[in-house]
């Protein structure tokens, strides 16, 4: 089972991560999400692969198939970005809101969370994570 839950919680998350890339309005802005999505698809397609390899090591054509359907997830995402940006801007709010919101929450519910229960490193970790955070802050003030 826990495939396929990874599965949807990684394509819900990759409709999402479509859905703000849609939202773009420049050239600078989509360059900017399409490079960190492709960074970012390549760590989640392979986390999903490997765990559908490792459940279903003769079942090669499912495996495929399930991939296929995570493929399509980040370009649905792009389509109803781009209806929704051209709706009005009130939609185009709600949508960037739900898809900020929906990175943040799973990067505080799953990877911070599961990151610092696994014992060792954690004062790293800390200091890493809070490196991130900063550089990332910093990032907003610039042009």
């Amino acid at each position: 089972m826990t495939p396929f839950i990874l599965l949807l919680a990684l394509s819900v998350h990759s409709v999402f991560e479509g859905l703000a890339l849609g939202l773009q309005s420049d050239m600078a802005s989509v360059l900017n999400m399409l490079i960190a999505i492709i960074i970012h698809k390549g760590a989640a397609s392979s986390s999903l692969g490997i765990s559908l390899v490792k459940t279903f090591p003769t079942d090669f054509r499912l495996c495929r198939q399930l991939v296929f359907l995570f493929a399509c997830a980040t370009p649905l995402g792009v389509g109803l970005g781009m209806a929704v940006s051209n709706a009005g801007d009130i939609y185009e709010i709600v949508f960037s809101s739900i898809a900020a919101g929906s990175f943040v929450y799973i990067a505080c519910s799953e990877v911070v969370v599961e990151e610092f229960s696994i014992p060792g490193n954690r004062y790293w970790k800390l200091l890493a994570f809070l490196l991130g955070a900063t550089v990332i802050t910093m990032l907003w003030f610039l042009d």
